[in-house]
């Protein structure tokens, strides 16, 4: 539980630091339902990168959150068209998954 304290406090404190440096922080939790899993996660970014971690806790796990995976991603805006590139590493920092792609706004 205190770990959990712990990376909470750090969350918040993170926003805020973000805010006051023109900084983009988010966090968020999910429960899935049927198998029972807890997931929190958080992300920083400056300009058109955003680093990022996500943290799960299983049933038979309560309250014990482990590092799932690592996140660095990039995002540029070319008129309506936003040109991405999403890249995973494990808990190890092993590189895991490569996404790129585009998506329209309007």
């Amino acid at each position: 539980m205190k770990q959990l304290m712990f990376a909470g406090f750090a969350l918040a404190l993170t926003t805020s630091v973000a805010s006051a440096e023109g900084l983009s922080a988010s966090i968020g939790a999910e429960r899935a339902l049927e198998s029972e899993v807890n997931t929190l996660y958080g992300s920083v970014g400056l300009g058109i990168a955003t680093v990022g971690a996500t943290m799960e806790d299983t049933a038979e796990n309560n309250a014990e959150f482990n590092i799932k995976k690592y996140e660095v991603d990039f995002s540029q805006p070319v008129g309506p068209v936003t040109l991405y590139m999403k890249n995973d590493f494990d808990d190890g920092f092993k590189h895991t998954e490569t996404v790129i792609g585009g998506k329209i706004s309007f």
